[in-house]
């Protein structure tokens, strides 16, 4: 007979069994792996893997990683992705880990033709529009996550590997072949905190920054910045460019869609994989690649892409990985591959193009937090000094993964050659400042390489030396001056000007300034704070001038940014002018030389303008609204000599209106007005620009004459719309014309009384016309473009012989 303890154990053992039989049955069964290309040995994204030919499966990351939960024994594995041939693993009892590599196969998405209604692409591709707004993480009013991002910087040794088994090939190969399976170039890794507001208040914060072979790095490069972070606006940028986005509205007359697989997803859910590019002979920016629809809120659930036509300095491609977070879908990972064919290591007649990988990861994703006001200002991207001096203690705990044996010995390759010198960090700033300053640093004194070699068409060549504390020298005292030559003028330009950097985050300084130089006279200029040398709309106030004045200036003045969207000049001083050439209504107006004692009143505003913040102050990252500039000036007569006494004010207002699959439409409008005091040559002498062959400069007329009008009050307008894509496919890189089409008009007057018998100049109250047509591209080298065009002026200005109404133009533009 049992005891009621022997029941009792055996009850207790039953029961038991009965809960390990339970959970033996529900447990997770897990395999985890990686998949790569066979061919390349790089790990492959978004790879569709089924679980024993049934419901369940998974997907490989943006690093190739996977890891399946199923809750049936593993049996079998699917591996499936476009592009490559599938795989069937069988999996032996107990095994945990499957890493495959998978061989690429020859694949085009080329053109098919479809009948109406009979694309089953089209249909999945609705659904996804109709979920478009609620999927769209910039549709939630709030959120908030942090961001790890890593690039490596590397050579594409993808061929490096088929040209070491040569049996002769030399020792420095197989040197950097042994090198090159070990590390890589160069290692950045960045850790920000991302903060959202709808509808358009973003600022990114960067907590800490590291790369190899630096100690001090304040170059800060941020993969995620190589691309949209959502995939669901109309247009995605891509290395800064903006393409129109295959799910935006109407896209589906501009692209072919390609239904291509549907996978299981668990459930009753599904994966469909569509392929998509732009229909042929399209001249829009467009991408092209592969994305997996989830049939669970029909939204993304990873995306490959890359530009249709691919820049000429490098190719890029990114790839986009999205995970459901309380019940909404969002970002997770996102890829940038970045080669440059044009940085290549040569290596025994073989070329291996220089390459960037870069990975960025979101985690800690919080939506519908409260923030305060002050989360937001002006400055999108903060990186505080701090940041660059993260110990390893803040990088193990913010890494998503450890570092692999490769990072850590490029790491150590390059802290190693660097050990006991900043050479790095000097060959950084050097750079940086050549880029960004066009200047070169020597200790305490900066160069400025873009002021030393310039050319006029009135003044020659200008030959000269500018110098400029930085700074090693004070952070808030700058000190420069420059001398130079100009050959046509046969005289010198010179200068000194000192300033306190009062607030580099407000752009805020005070200082003085002289100068004895030329300018051109009755200029409209003065609308940029600073001049690029190769930018085609700066051309206006390098190559071309006026009749000119010059003389010796002494001014005082204060610029600062002030109300978020302002920023103000004001200067004070006196102008000594001498005239090369004199205008006049009446032969009493002739004057040779005159003092002015001028203040002036110059406002920038640039709505929800972005920039960049550093210890070095702040740098635009420009605004998607018209950039309006309002100039007041006043003379004062008696004051500090000055002879007359009159008012002149100008306003420009600059706006490019981008369409999706057009082009861009650019519109610029300037006006002024000078009082009945003013001298004729210090009124508005509209910049011509004319001759018979010459460079395009986009701002001014192309057909009018140096000196042809002079107003005391005019309004212009400058319009051109430049065509996206080229005028035809042409299977060259060399050959890649673009249309531009330009309309350009003009009205002023003067109001002087009676007008002189005598007087020399013209005026244009009945209106100036000129259109034209540019055609770029012509010529396409890596780093410029070449082309040519022809104005035509018409209207009541037109000129009697026709072929004098004509301006042929070549045009140049550069691209780094």
């Amino acid at each position: 007979m049992n005891s009621p303890h022997r029941i009792l154990l055996r009850s207790f053992l039953l029961t038991a069994l009965l809960l390990l039989t339970t959970w033996l049955s529900a447990q997770d069964h897990l395999v985890r792996g990686k998949v790569t290309d066979k061919q390349h040995r790089k790990p492959l994204a978004f790879v569709n893997i089924v679980v024993n030919e049934g419901q369940y499966g998974g997907m490989s990351d943006i690093d190739g990683k996977y890891e399946i939960h199923s809750p049936e024994p593993v049996q079998t594995l699917r591996f499936s992705y476009l592009g490559y041939e599938p795989e069937l693993r069988t999996l032996e009892p107990g095994t945990q880990r499957v890493d495959v590599a998978l061989q690429p196969t020859t694949f085009e998405l080329g053109e098919v033709t479809i009948e109406a209604g009979e694309n089953p692409a089209h249909r999945i591709l609705d659904s996804v529009m109709a979920h478009r707004k609620e999927n769209n993480p910039n549709a939630l009013d709030a959120y908030r996550y942090h961001i790890y991002d890593q690039m490596v910087f590397t050579i594409d040794s993808s061929e490096f590997n088929k040209a070491s088994l040569a049996a002769d090939r030399p020792p420095a190969m197989s040197q950097f072949d042994s090198l090159l399976k070990r590390s890589d170039l160069m290692i950045m890794e960045t850790y920000s905190e991302v903060l959202f507001r709808a509808p358009d208040q973003l600022r990114q914060n960067v907590l800490g920054t590291k790369m190899s072979g630096s100690k001090n790095a304040q170059v800060v490069y941020l993969a995620s910045k190589m691309q949209s972070t959502s995939f669901y606006e109309e247009t995605v940028s891509v290395a800064g460019t903006d393409y129109v986005n295959p799910i935006s509205r109407n896209s589906k007359n501009h692209y072919f869609f390609g239904l291509e697989s549907v996978s299981p997803a668990g459930g009753t859910d599904s994966l469909y994989l569509i392929s998509f590019h732009p229909l042929k002979g399209s001249g829009f920016n467009g991408l092209r690649g592969v994305m997996t629809i989830h049939s669970d809120g029909w939204a993304l659930q990873n995306v490959k892409a890359e530009p249709d036509r691919q820049a000429e300095l490098f190719t890029i491609s990114i790839q986009q990985l999205y995970q459901k977070i309380e019940g909404r879908w969002f970002p997770k990972q996102l890829n940038t591959n970045l080669v440059l064919p044009q940085v290549a290591l040569a290596m025994d007649d073989q070329a291996f193009p220089m390459m960037a990988v870069g990975k960025s990861y979101i985690s800690e994703v919080e939506l519908h937090p409260e923030f305060h006001k002050n989360d937001f200002s002006e400055v999108e991207l903060m990186v505080p000094v701090e940041a660059a001096y993260r110990d390893d203690k803040f990088w193990t705990q913010h890494r998503i993964d450890s570092l692999t044996e490769r990072i850590l010995n490029t790491y150590h390759l390059m802290d190693s050659l660097t050990e006991g010198n900043d050479i790095f960090d000097r060959a950084l700033n050097v750079t940086n400042k050549l880029l960004q300053e066009s200047a070169v640093s020597l200790g305490p004194v900066d160069l400025q390489l873009g002021s030393m070699l310039r050319y006029s068409l009135l003044r020659g060549w200008y030959v000269g030396l500018h110098l400029a504390t930085n700074d090693r020298f004070s952070r808030h005292l700058r000190f420069s001056g420059f001398n130079g030559f100009w050959t046509r003028l046969r005289d010198f330009d010179y200068g000194l000007e000192g300033k306190w950097l009062i607030n580099r985050q407000r752009q805020m300084e005070l200082g003085m300034r002289y100068a004895h130089r030329s300018n051109a006279m009755g200029e409209f200029g003065g609308f940029n704070e600073g001049v690029n040398l190769l930018s085609e709309k700066d051309y206006r106030y390098t190559f071309y001038e006026n009749v000119l004045e010059r003389g010796n200036r002494t001014e005082v003045f204060f610029n600062t940014r002030f109300a978020r969207h302002f920023k103000a000049f004001v200067t004070g001083g006196v102008y000594d002018k001498h005239y090369h050439q004199s205008f006049y209504n009446t032969p009493a107006d002739t004057m040779n030389a005159a003092r002015y004692a001028m203040a002036e009143l110059k406002v920038r505003f640039a709505y929800k303008e972005k920039f960049l913040g550093s210890t070095k102050g702040i740098q635009s990252l420009g605004t998607d609204y018209p950039i309006v500039w309002m100039t007041y000036q006043h003379a004062f007569k008696g004051v500090l000599g000055g002879e007359y006494d009159f008012d002149r004010v100008k306003l420009q207002v600059e706006k490019d209106f981008q369409t999706k699959y057009h082009g861009r439409f650019s519109v610029l409008m300037q006006a002024g007005y000078a009082s009945m005091g003013c001298p004729v040559m210090e009124t508005f002498n509209l910049l011509g620009s004319y001759e018979r062959f010459g460079l395009y400069s986009p701002g001014c007329f192309a057909t009018m004459r140096e000196n042809e009008f002079f107003a005391d009050r005019f309004t212009a307008l400058f319009l051109s719309y430049h065509f996206q894509g080229t005028l035809w496919s042409p299977n060259s890189a060399w050959f890649q014309p673009q249309l531009t089409l330009a309309t350009h008009l003009g009205w002023g007057d003067m109001k002087r009384g009676a007008w002189g018998s005598d007087r020399n100049f013209n005026t244009m109250e009945r209106g100036f016309f000129e259109s034209g047509v540019v055609v770029n591209g012509l010529l396409c080298l890596p780093t410029m473009k070449m082309g040519a065009g022809v104005f035509y002026r018409y209207g009541p200005y037109a000129l009697p012989k026709k072929l004098d109404n004509f301006a042929f133009k070549y045009c140049v533009t550069f691209a780094f």
